[in-house]
């Protein structure tokens, strides 16, 4: 999600659909910026691949927001990427 002026405001992904859900929010009429989490973990382009992998087993997530230093979105990294790559192998044991 993005705020008005294009920057990273927050996510929302599988592990935020779980919790929601096991809040028993009624995901019909919650609003994406009342469940979604904010400030989430990011990476940089010029980021080598081992820091980012060590980012993603030091807070348990596989997927980052690739933003530049605006905090503007340039892209999005996981962990398939990763293992496509040959940084990790099935899984998920980083190198």
């Amino acid at each position: 999600m993005l705020d008005a002026g294009g920057k990273l405001a927050g996510i929302y992904t599988d592990g935020d659909l779980r919790r929601t859900l096991n809040k028993e929010v009624d995901v019909y009429n919650a609003k994406i910026s009342d469940v979604m989490t904010r400030n989430p973990k990011t990476c940089r382009p010029d980021q080598l691949a081992a820091e980012i992998v060590q980012l993603m087993e030091k807070h348990n997530i596989n997927g980052l927001m690739v933003v530049d230093t605006d905090q503007r979105v340039l892209g999005a990294l996981n962990m398939g990427d990763l293992l496509r790559a040959g940084w990790c192998d099935e899984i998920y044991s980083c190198i």
